[in-house]
């Protein structure tokens, strides 16, 4: 009998490229693992974050920065929950509050959690989870202790809560193992992130847009990605024809209640292209894309993963906007710096009139 893996990554649309990878990767701690491209957009970056050898659920981002904010709701992956050791919430609800991060303490199914929101709006949560699967990575201040796991958990929120249900445990094989008055907890097979809870409540009508789940992979095993294409479609789905996505093969399809979902295989998986040293160092360009590679450098926004003990203002779009902010940035300093010396001693007639042109040059760069 086929059944899923369960959770193979989440992907999300957010906003801003660099304020996304502040996020994920300083505050949070997670390793970007791969910086690539929608596969069916060049102007848009695809991030991969996870631990350091990529080999939990993958928590992926589409950063569209001039995209309409999304509400969160009903045909949307509500909640994403993040696995962290026994012990450890205390630590990240502090860390989050030293970052202007609210929070809020739950409890569900026996599981203590944080939750909070990204920058974006993006529900997120904390789970201490025990299992035995350590992540070696440590960045900007979180150890191998405190590191975040992977994805551990996803909380689905349907239109049709009995459709959905049906879907998960008749067609992907997952087994109800708990229930409360408000959620059902399933589960696939054994191992790190094959747990899904679903909302019994029907919740407002989610839009897509900023801050809002695109899909949930689930994983499936390579050689049984075709039969799951005629499976799905007996169901009484639409799947689409199996895509090549590089790192895996897949397929997609909407459940009835809205959400929609990709069946991901397993392999070839994302050190196909890099070792686990280099793993998210540089920008890979899908080969189909490889025609335009310049023009796409020429214009996607520089990012960088970098340690922040604060979250800045973003005050550009692309890499013309960052450049000309750069720009800015170096002319006032040497005005600054002559305006410092002509407090002190004055001026010379040159450098009287470096400033002035400094002051038109300024003025010019828009």
């Amino acid at each position: 009998m086929l059944k899923v893996t369960g959770i193979h990554h989440i992907s999300s649309i957010v906003g801003h490229a660099q304020k996304n990878i502040d996020f994920y990767a300083s505050v949070l701690g997670m390793r970007l693992v791969k910086q690539t491209l929608n596969y069916d957009d060049s102007s848009t970056y695809h991030f991969y974050f996870g631990n350091e050898d990529a080999n939990t659920p993958i928590l992926t981002t589409f950063p569209w920065n001039d995209a309409v904010n999304g509400k969160n709701g009903s045909g949307y992956v509500g909640i994403t929950s993040l696995g962290v050791n026994p012990g450890t919430l205390t630590f990240w609800k502090d860390r989050l509050a030293s970052f202007n991060i609210d929070t809020s303490t739950t409890k569900r199914f026996n599981k203590d959690r944080i939750y909070f929101k990204d920058l974006d709006g993006l529900e997120v949560e904390l789970v201490e989870t025990p299992n035995s699967i350590e992540n070696q990575w440590e960045f900007n201040g979180i150890d191998t202790k405190h590191a975040i796991k992977g994805i551990d958990t996803a909380v689905l929120y349907s239109r049709i809560p009995s459709s959905t249900l049906t879907l998960l445990t008749d067609i992907l094989g997952f087994n109800v193992i708990d229930e409360d008055d408000s959620f059902y907890q399933l589960q696939t097979q054994s191992g790190f992130g094959n747990t899904i809870e679903l909302s019994k409540t029907k919740e407002e009508q989610g839009r897509q847009g900023v801050g809002t789940v695109h899909h949930i992979a689930f994983g499936v095993q390579d050689d049984e990605i075709d039969q799951w294409v005629d499976k799905i479609r007996d169901a009484g789905y639409l799947p689409t024809e199996v895509k090549d996505r590089n790192y895996f093969k897949s397929i997609y399809f909407r459940d009835k209640g809205g959400i929609l979902i990709e069946l991901a295989t397993l392999s070839p998986g994302l050190m196909v292209d890099e070792s686990i040293e280099s793993l998210g160092g540089h920008l890979i360009i899908p080969e189909h894309f490889k025609a335009v590679s310049q023009e796409v450098m020429d214009t996607l926004m520089p990012i960088e993963v970098r340690e922040v003990d604060k979250l800045e203002g973003y005050g550009y779009r692309n890499r013309y906007e960052f450049n000309l902010i750069r720009k800015r940035q170096a002319i006032i300093k040497e005005i600054l710096a002559l305006k410092t010396l002509e407090k002190v001693k004055g001026l010379s007639k040159d450098e009287s009139s470096k400033l002035y042109d400094l002051k038109v040059k300024l003025q010019n760069v828009v």
